[in-house]
Parts: structure tokens; C-alpha cells; sequence
């Protein structure tokens, strides 16, 4: 199972999302935080502050990051990703197109949900409230037939 983070940035009323392209290796064209793959000897915060700065070229204090969800993402039935996903509202830089995100701002209260993956259109929503959580998610192939989504207690 491959391990991942997600950040959620936020600033006054906005978020910052951004469109994957550049062949992702989950949801090209969708819109998400950025965020990704853990590499090895590698902490969960540094991997999500240096995905950040790789995706939206922005740099993420790790003091002003708070954990607040991990989402293990099943394929077939199988474990196939664990995302561990960060609140933030203080960030270094301007964010920037790079090969793999476009960045875009929507309003907190005008998500585009729609131009997420479907099991996103789900949690999303939690995390940008406020929640803290622990979650199942259910897929027939990676990202690929959503079948459902089990929620758990958040423990870290």
C-alpha cells in the first residue's frame, strides 16, 4: 500500500484547489489539494511540504499544519493508498502552474465538487468544515467505481 498526503489550504473565504495534468497517476483533470507519494525515509509532513512546493511551487511551514484525516483508499478490495490530509492557512509564495497542477481559487461556500472524484464529493466537504476523521474508501478499480465510503473515529 503506497502512502500519500492531501493538504486542504485555505485563506479568508477561499481554497485553494488545483486541475492534475501532466499524467497523475490518480485523476488526470480532476481538481484536489495537492499533495502526494511518500518517499522513503521520508516524514509524513515533509513529504506533504515538499509535495506542495512541487505541485503549486508554495512552501508550507510545517508548525501551521494540522492533521486532520486519514483515508485509506481500497481498490478491489485491496488497500491500495493511505492519505493523510492536512488543514492549512499559512503558506510562503504565490501558487503557480506547474507540469503536474493548475491552481485555482473557488469561494468555501462554491466547491466545484462535480470536478472531483467521486468518492471526494464525499469527505471533502467534512474536511473543509472542520472534521476530523478516519475513513474506508471503496473502489471497484483504483479511482475507479466508487462503491462506498465508511467512516471511523479519528485517533491520531
Amino acid at each position: 500500500m503506497k502512502v500519500a498526503t492531501l493538504a486542504i489550504i485555505t485563506k479568508d473565504d477561499r481554497i485553494l484547489l488545483g486541475r492534475k495534468q501532466g499524467k497523475p497517476e490518480i485523476g488526470e483533470g480532476t481538481l484536489n489539494g495537492p499533495g502526494g507519494k511518500q518517499e522513503p525515509n521520508e516524514s509524513i509532513v515533509e513529504c506533504l511540504v515538499r509535495e506542495v512546493k512541487e505541485e503549486l511551487d508554495i512552501e508550507l511551514p510545517e508548525a501551521a499544519t494540522e492533521k486532520c484525516a486519514v483515508i485509506t483508499f481500497h481498490a478491489g478490495g485491496v488497500p491500495d493508498f493511505e492519505v493523510h490530509v492536512y488543514r492549512v492557512s499559512d503558506f510562503i509564495g504565490e501558487p503557480k502552474e506547474t507540469e503536474s497542477m493548475v491552481p485555482e481559487w473557488h469561494a468555501l461556500d462554491a466547491i466545484p465538487y462535480e470536478r472531483m472524484l467521486e468518492s471526494d464529493r464525499v469527505w471533502f466537504p467534512l474536511v473543509v468544515s472542520g472534521k476530523k476523521f478516519a475513513a474506508n474508501v471503496w473502489y471497484q478499480e483504483r479511482a475507479k467505481g466508487f462503491s462506498g465510503i465508511d467512516f471511523l473515529p479519528f485517533t491520531e
